[in-house]
């Protein structure tokens, strides 16, 4: 039997990960936002999501036109399906700290 890649056979293209593991991802965003409110302040899921791929991902620093740099945020989009299960796996157990579970968010549905 051949071995399991993370790359398509026929094309060769990195396999991506699935609109399912997608939107498990934002819904753990979405009860970080709704749950964790550091110094009593509420931040949305999409800040929660640039946070934690600095944390996790890292940035790239930008030089942009006016001479100042920015620091960006690696993307999710490039991760393959095994590199965004790990970085997923970071973003659970970070939230499963601060008493945050997917569950609290699939009994509330």
């Amino acid at each position: 039997m051949p071995a399991k890649t993370d790359r398509c056979h026929a094309c060769g293209r990195r396999h991506k990960r699935s609109n399912p593991a997608n939107g498990r991802y934002w819904a753990l965003l979405h009860a970080i936002a709704e749950k964790v409110k550091p110094g009593g302040v509420s931040y949305s899921a999409d800040t929660w999501h640039q946070y934690a791929k600095s944390r996790w991902l890292g940035c790239d620093d930008v030089e942009l036109p006016n001479g100042r740099t920015l620091s960006m945020p690696r993307s999710t989009a490039n991760l393959d399906v095994a590199e965004f299960n790990d970085y997923m796996g970071k973003v659970e157990a970070w939230a499963a700290e601060r008493d945050v579970w997917l569950a609290d968010m699939e009994d509330a549905t």
